[in-house]
């Protein structure tokens, strides 16, 4: 799809793996952590684990093409390091865990940073680790020009419209946001943009889901960049929150019929 404007779309995705019955702790199974991600490339592809699961990070992408290239390098590579140890990447987004596969200390940390509603203008609460069930993201990166916190801010509210909610109606997960990923959930990112934290990882298992999130996120901050975004925030912000946060299929149907037609609402 053609820009108007210089954007770079990155992310990094979390992964389980499991065997044939439940997901399973990857936790030494691969180099690399949160404060040191091993690279597997010199494009800026690493690996780490993040609590039991996998993590990857990919290099900003100005393209849609690039972007589905990369996800698919990173998560091939895990793909043949789960086989070779018995088990397989699991498109679970969340689950219960056995007990047995939390018993190391890195399966009971939560987050190393907190982030942040926009929608409250406060810190989002870490989840309580007093749980068995676990959750993987798919968090999006997004560069933009000049970056600052009141535009970050209303891309982050442009995403949830045009990105999240209509993903309720795709992810299958529903339990995710009991520990992560609220609407407006997100991280400042100096210098170069912001995080959208709210969707989880159900998008990185089919290129069509990949190329669908990367061209909302692109429609979602144009619409910011090019000043056509207030009106649907103020009109519609209340109720996205609402359905993101609840998970009502429902009221995401009805908001999203609504914005449909959304040139015409724009251009009002």
């Amino acid at each position: 799809m053609q820009k108007k404007h210089i954007i770079t779309i990155g992310s990094d995705p979390e992964i389980f793996i499991e065997n044939d019955f439940e997901i399973v702790s990857a936790i030494g199974m691969i180099p690399g952590s949160k404060n040191k991600p091993h690279p597997i490339s010199d494009e800026g592809h690493f690996i780490q684990t993040d609590n039991i699961a996998f993590e990857f990070n990919i290099p900003p992408c100005s393209d849609e093409d690039s972007f589905v290239k990369h996800i698919n390098y990173v998560k091939d590579y895990l793909e043949v390091i789960a086989i070779a140890n018995g088990f397989k990447l699991s498109t679970k987004a969340s689950g219960e865990i056995n007990p047995k596969y939390l018993e190391h200390p890195q399966a009971q940390e939560f987050g190393c940073e907190p982030d942040f509603n926009p929608y409250t203008q406060s810190i989002n609460q870490k989840p309580n680790s007093d749980t068995n069930l676990r959750c993987v993201g798919g968090h999006i990166h997004i560069g933009y020009p000049n970056p600052s916190q009141e535009t970050s801010e209303k891309i982050i509210k442009a995403f949830d419209i045009f990105v999240t909610l209509p993903a309720l109606l795709i992810d299958t997960d529903g339990r995710r946001r009991e520990l992560y990923g609220k609407a407006g959930a997100f991280r400042f990112k100096d210098p170069w943009g912001v995080e959208a934290r709210a969707l989880s990882n159900f998008w990185i298992h089919s290129e069509d889901l990949t190329r669908w999130v990367y061209q909302q996120t692109i429609k979602a901050v144009e619409c910011v960049l090019d000043g056509k975004i207030d009106k649907l925030i103020e009109t519609y912000s209340e109720k996205v929150v609402i359905a993101i946060n609840t998970n009502d299929k429902q009221l995401a149907n009805r908001i999203l019929d609504e914005i449909n037609n959304i040139e015409k609402i724009l251009t009002n």
